[in-house]
């Protein structure tokens, strides 16, 4: 099928379905329309329902490949030049933020997958951005299985599984979040969920989804996740909320950004600042502030040299410096936790661009 038979069907089969019969007058206008944009891959393709939106076809292309390119990276990759993803740009003028969904199947085989966009001025982007996630996800199953219901994943982790693939500065403001609802007692358990009808907090979900994701790492395993069903066994093997744990704190200290600090990270940092026992406990506070202190911004680093030149003192046995040079590092960390409480992330600023020659 073609690229403007792809978008003709497509169109009179919608317009068939919103009236009941097939709008000749309709078609006639849609043959005179410029035809989709389809991607490098031919795995996705934009058309439009009126001229007026031809000019969207190009950017809303560009932001479901992101889409793809995304979950593709963060989970397995998606997409089939056979049974492409159809993006429809509606002619509504109302403002209307959701978008509708469907399948179509011709009796050579052909199936596809159709997202129609009333109006893609007002469109809810990230509803737009699931449900482009979750036809990837579904045409993959029906490639596996034969069926798009062999997709078995409930909607909020959809939502997680596109969550997960946004990239570090999402994940590194979304994991202090996370970590702050374990230190309030609220962070789920396994059990949360799998309950029926489980809702659990969004940020401590994207981390089950990668989790998940890491747990079947290999890509038969990962292939296997979407037609599981959805229960603990098939997805996360003999885990139990101990080992969900411990790989979720096993995060606290990760640089997702290089350059930056957050609100949370410091504070915990902060914690581990104790006065040391003895040289050998003195050494190996130096050994882990050195560690702490790689791939953050530069006002950090000054801060970990002042502790790092009083516990460098307390080896040596120099009490007097010691407690002047804590007493200097201790008063720079205040400042710096006073801008902390303004601010949830600091980071360095990117240096200035050099005009060309």
């Amino acid at each position: 099928m073609t690229a403007r038979g792809l978008f003709a069907a497509a169109c009179v089969s919608i317009a068939a379905l919103a009236t009941g019969a097939v709008d000749e007058a309709a078609v006639a206008r849609l043959k005179n329309l410029p035809g989709p944009m389809r991607s490098a891959d031919g795995a996705l393709y934009v058309a439009c329902q009126t001229a007026a939106r031809a000019d969207l076809r190009w950017p809303v292309l560009q932001f479901a490949d992101g889409v793809r390119d995304n979950l593709s990276d963060a989970f397995l990759p998606l997409g089939d030049a056979s049974s492409p993803l159809l993006i429809v740009l509606g002619a509504e003028t109302n403002r209307v933020e959701g978008v509708t969904r469907r399948s179509m199947g011709t009796p050579d085989g052909f199936s596809q997958l159709i997202i129609h966009v009333p109006n893609p001025d007002t469109v809810d982007l990230e509803q737009l951005r699931e449900r482009i996630a979750e036809a990837l996800l579904r045409e993959r199953a029906r490639g596996l299985s034969g069926s798009y219901a062999a997709l078995k994943w409930p909607p909020w982790f959809i939502r997680a599984a596109v969550d997960a693939s946004r990239g570090n500065v999402w994940r590194a403001e979304a994991y202090e979040r996370a970590h702050d609802l374990l230190g309030q007692g609220a962070f789920p358990a396994l059990g949360d969920f799998f309950a029926p009808g489980a809702e659990p907090p969004r940020e401590p979900a994207a981390f089950f989804a990668l989790w998940v994701f890491e747990r079947n790492g290999a890509r038969a395993g990962r292939e296997a996740l979407l037609t599981a069903p959805w229960e603990p066994l098939p997805l996360l093997g003999g885990a139990d909320d101990a080992a969900w744990r411990a790989w979720f704190r096993a995060k606290e200290d990760t640089v997702f950004v290089p350059g930056t600090l957050t609100r949370s990270q410091f504070r915990r940092w902060a914690e581990g600042l104790a006065e040391p026992r003895d040289a050998a406990d003195a050494a190996r506070l130096c050994d882990w502030l050195t560690r702490q202190s790689i791939g953050r911004p530069q006002v950090f680093r000054d801060l970990t040299e002042l502790y790092l030149r009083a516990y460098a003192a307390f080896v040596t046995g120099d009490a007097a410096a010691y407690a002047a040079r804590r007493a200097e590092a201790d008063e720079a960390r205040g400042l710096l936790e006073q801008t902390l409480s303004v601010t949830p992330l600091i980071q360095d600023t990117p240096p200035a661009k050099t005009p060309a020659p």
